[in-house]
């Protein structure tokens, strides 16, 4: 896993998450800097600070499918694997946890933040590589080409495509930290009569 200061420079330091947000350093300071993480490839390890292109992971994942060699496949297959890939990438910019960005901007004394999704195109060549974890790729093809496919292995593949999604898309969102229960209501909120904040992703409760 590389880290990425806002200049696009390399980072190799400490780092903490604050509100949801990856930054550097220990503990969150005023000299914090927001950090952009950008995972190496987890299917293909020497593909390095990227992800595997589309026909890498379709290859993958008819292998794991396992009922012939992957190898005899033809160009409409792979063309069904980039639509599967693209319905992957719709329950991705759907999910709760999916990857955003949170801006802020400071106006005298009051600093403003607001938080959006990121961008994720659709892939238009299965050469082409996307920023969502190459797990979650491989995880969706097979779930849905075992749909296409009327196979009894969607039981399995299925339920294994969204356990994956939530662990890999929560990881990437707050790290490894505890999902807890958090209160809406901000006028019955214990933590406001403290000046504490409530992380609107997580829960966790920070000064």
């Amino acid at each position: 896993m590389a880290y990425y200061l806002s200049d696009g420079s390399l980072y190799t330091g400490e780092t903490h998450y604050s509100s949801g947000v990856l930054m550097s350093g220990a503990t969150h300071t005023t000299s914090s800097q927001e950090l952009t993480a950008r995972p190496d490839s987890q299917t293909n390890p020497h593909i390095i600070d990227s992800n595997a292109p589309l026909r890498t992971l379709s290859m993958q994942a008819l292998r794991r499918f396992g009922d012939f060699n992957a190898t005899t496949i033809d160009g409409d297959v792979l063309l069904m694997f980039l639509e599967f890939a693209n319905i992957v990438i719709d329950d991705v910019r759907q999910h709760p946890y999916a990857p955003r960005t949170t801006y802020s901007s400071t106006s005298g004394d009051t600093t403003t933040t607001a938080t959006s999704m990121d961008v994720i195109e659709y892939y238009r060549s299965i050469e082409e590589t996307r920023p969502i974890n190459d797990q979650i790729i491989v995880s969706g093809l097979l779930a849905h080409y075992s749909l296409q496919q009327g196979s009894e292995k969607a039981e399995i593949y299925m339920p294994a495509y969204f356990k994956t999604m939530n662990q890999q898309l929560w990881r990437e969102l707050n790290g490894n930290t505890k999902i807890q229960m958090r209160v809406v209501d901000d006028g019955t909120n214990p933590s406001n009569s403290k000046n504490k904040i409530s992380s609107q992703y997580n829960g966790t409760v920070s000064a």
